[in-house]
């Protein structure tokens, strides 16, 4: 997953338009079977745009277990993110490129945060919503936040000295939960933890 918080809602929907460009470009050069080294790739094009130039390596290619046109990009108010089923999506040169277009901080596993009125429960309807979609088992809810630590994804929801944790692991079906959670959150103005 690459995920990306701006500074403003303006700058969020630019990354979200850019990304989605980006992802239609890709899939329609795709589509031709060329490899992302060739003129014309969607990814050096990018680079050339945002000044920082795509450089030909494994950490920086999309590889997904799907085909391209299956991966995502979601929008939840500053937050940006962008997966598909399988491995980092250009790796840390896409978060430079996301920089690069506005955003303040990138991450792979984004731990979020939200101030909320009441944590206890907006936790409870939360964890009510995974166990509807059947993710009961497939997150952890804590208030001891030394466990963010050991979660590659995680929401946290506080006030004063309330703090509620959901946290997902590194099976796959614990990211799916985490991705079904995202929409969840749209207008609670989440942010990345520091």
């Amino acid at each position: 997953m690459q995920a990306a918080e701006c500074p403003s809602l303006e700058a969020a929907q630019r990354l979200e338009s850019e990304l989605n460009a980006l992802r239609s470009a890709y899939v329609s050069f795709s589509n031709f079977e060329h490899d992302d080294g060739a003129e014309g790739s969607p990814l050096l094009e990018l680079g050339r745009r945002t000044g920082v130039p795509w450089y030909r390596a494994n950490e920086t290619r999309f590889h997904l277990k799907d085909p391209f046109e299956e991966t995502v990009v979601m929008r939840i108010d500053r937050l940006v993110f962008f997966w598909g089923c399988g491995f980092d999506l250009g790796g840390p040169w896409l978060r430079q490129v996301m920089q690069a277009l506005g955003a303040t901080t990138c991450a792979a596993w984004p731990k979020l945060r939200i101030q909320c009125a009441d944590p206890q429960a907006r936790v409870a309807e939360l964890t009510s919503f995974l166990r509807d979609e059947d993710f009961d088992e497939q997150f952890e809810l804590t208030d001891d936040a030394a466990r963010l630590s050991t979660a590659l994804f995680s929401v946290s929801f506080e006030r004063a000295n309330t703090r509620q944790h959901l946290l997902f692991d590194d099976s796959g079906v614990q990211d799916w939960a985490f991705v079904s959670l995202l929409p969840q959150l749209d207008g609670e103005n989440p942010t990345f933890l520091p």
